[in-house]
């Protein structure tokens, strides 16, 4: 009965500690205009190795790009031009608009990130967003799985290489779409090594892992190029999307901190 006991606490206090709140965030990597607002004090320049204890909104400038570090080494680069916010005390997240990339180690208690009309719920993934209020939401898992929950409370789950792109009003997820993770890995300004390095290893092998399991879908005739390349969806409230009837494998813009969606309707959206 000791052993049981000591076993169970040993248990709880592990399943404790992953679901830990993110207490605070270290600023790894500033790339020109970054500025943050702790509360509600002005916004003051970035810095590089600045911590942050409270809860803060992180706005880029064109061509501008930050990472942050929190206590649990969840990682988030948030890409330009965009609002970014995170409460401590919790681990939910805020994109007002623009990109970011989160990535959520194993065991970690995972994240919400948190939109007007979607959520995403994500644990030990690695995931790619991108919200342009009334316009477009683009979200990419890279490793892992995630869930996302729309006004209506309906959910979808989205798996590796998968992308969902949607008018962020709509009513109903459309379907699913595959993009190229070899590609977005490789044009990326979010996944750059030059300027931020390498991701945490286990995120990287998994990521990996993506990509190789594309190649052999592609290799099979089961994953087919679809040529499909434009700047941004700009659907309709409906927002059909794209139906294809194979699976198909969307190529990436380069130099862009999220790129490829599916071409539904103008207007064109200049890339970030």
């Amino acid at each position: 009965m000791k052993t049981f006991t000591t076993l169970l606490l040993s248990m709880t206090l592990v399943m404790h500690s992953q679901a830990a709140p993110l207490k605070s965030a270290i600023i790894n990597k500033v790339v020109n205009d970054v500025k943050v607002s702790e509360k509600s004090a002005p916004a003051q320049s970035a810095s590089e190795g600045q911590k942050l204890t409270k809860s803060s909104t992180v706005l880029t400038g064109r061509k501008s790009r930050v990472e942050l570090l929190f206590q649990d080494q969840t990682v988030t680069r948030v890409g330009a031009n965009s609002i970014f916010r995170f409460g401590t005390d919790s681990r939910d997240m805020e994109i007002n608009k623009g990109s970011f990339l989160l990535q959520v180690p194993k065991n970690a208690g995972g994240a919400k990130i948190r939109t007007a009309t979607v959520t995403a719920a994500i644990t030990g993934t690695t995931v790619m967003m991108e919200y342009s209020p009334g316009k477009w939401l683009k979200f990419i898992v890279l490793e892992g799985v995630a869930s996302l929950t729309n006004k209506n409370g309906d959910t979808i789950e989205v798996k590796p290489g998968q992308m969902l792109v949607m008018n962020p009003d709509a009513q109903d997820f459309p379907k699913l779409l595959t993009i190229n993770i070899d590609k977005l890995v490789k044009t990326s300004k979010l996944l750059d090594k030059d300027i931020f390095g390498e991701l945490d290893g286990e995120a990287v092998i998994l990521i990996d892992n993506t990509v190789v399991q594309q190649l052999e879908l592609r290799r099979k005739g089961a994953l087919l190029p679809s040529g499909v390349l434009v700047n941004g969806p700009g659907a309709g409230p409906g927002n059909p999307g794209i139906e294809p009837s194979v699976q198909t494998i969307l190529p990436v813009r380069k130099d862009s901190d999220i790129s490829s969606s599916p071409k539904v309707s103008p207007p064109k959206v200049s890339p970030l």
